[in-house]
């Protein structure tokens, strides 16, 4: 290959280089704000919606295996794929609700400004308390929990970091201006989509874009039930390089069978999370003040929570 074509290629590939990052936080509506973003014909989000590709690996193989093994999460051109015909476009987005889990995901800041220093980034937060619960029954349903909600929020602090967004953004203001980064509120967006996208895209410097109702529909509303594992080992073999090549050769109705026999599902509701809430309450009382003082407003919606 000539040194002219390796030069094309090469600028061909930066042409794919992400800009634009959605940071969590983790059950803040992320995935939702990913799909409407998508819908913009200036913004193309990338195909894989959490890649974690500036996640360490070590942290990513403890933490999320199964994604630890696929490519886009450490290989430099299978994450910029994940763009592939965005060339064009004003950015090219992902999300990773890992980026905003310091400590617990170390450093992942500063690997995003040394690849994309002008980034634009979006904070997507939620009222702490509520969002930390909902953190827990995630990684509860995912078997990466095994404590009782009491234990689990006083014992693992990734729950209560999670929901210090003053720890989350100082972290991003020790390498990007606070004129890149946008706060997005949850409830908010819930509330007034039309409203907090148009205030996103304006932030981003793009056309106004007349959303059709279908693209602005509830996304990934998280279930009243949860389950848990109705024999040991089923988290270990769900999370294996095996079950990974068989799942995909397996019809969905198999899948599905396999799973009803090896968990058992159960109401959320049925479980007293009063203790939990208040010492998260307790907890992340301070942490919310530090927040609101970072980003200069108070967050009026979570009065109201």
């Amino acid at each position: 290959m000539s040194l002219q074509a390796v030069s094309h290629r090469a600028a061909a590939r930066d042409s794919l280089r992400p800009n634009l990052f959605i940071i969590g936080a983790s059950k803040a509506g992320s995935s939702a704000l990913h799909a409407y973003l998508a819908a913009h014909p200036q913004i193309c989000m990338s195909t894989e919606k959490e890649p974690c590709f500036f996640v360490d690996q070590e942290e990513l193989r403890a933490a999320w295996p199964v994604m630890a093994r696929q490519p886009c999460s450490h290989d430099w051109d299978a994450y910029l794929d994940l763009w592939k015909g965005g060339e064009d476009a004003c950015y090219r987005g992902e999300g990773s609700v890992y980026y905003s889990q310091t400590p617990h995901r170390s450093d992942v800041p500063a690997r995003i400004a040394s690849v994309s220093p002008q980034a634009r980034i979006i904070y997507a937060v939620r009222e702490p308390v509520t969002r930390a619960i909902g953190h827990y029954w995630q990684r509860f349903k995912e078997f990466q929990e095994p404590l009782p909600i009491e234990r689990a929020v006083r014992e693992n602090a990734l729950y209560r970091d999670s929901s210090d967004y003053a720890l989350q953004l100082q972290a991003y203001l020790e390498h990007f201006d606070i004129s890149q980064i946008h706060i997005v509120v949850a409830e908010d967006l819930r509330a007034h989509r039309r409203q907090v996208l148009a205030q996103c895209i304006d932030w981003l410097g793009l056309e106004p874009f007349a959303y059709e109702e279908f693209q602005l529909a509830d996304r990934h509303r998280s279930p009243p039930t949860t389950r848990r594992q109705r024999f040991p080992l089923v988290a270990h073999v769900r999370d294996s390089r095996f079950w990974s090549t068989i799942r995909k050769r397996l019809p969905a109705s198999a899948v599905s069978r396999l799973r009803q026999a090896s968990t058992v599902t159960f109401d959320k509701h049925s479980v007293d999370e009063s203790v939990a809430r208040a010492y998260l309450a307790d907890h992340l009382a301070p942490r919310r003040a530090a927040f609101e003082a970072l980003i200069g407003r108070r967050i009026m919606a979570w009065d109201m929570s």
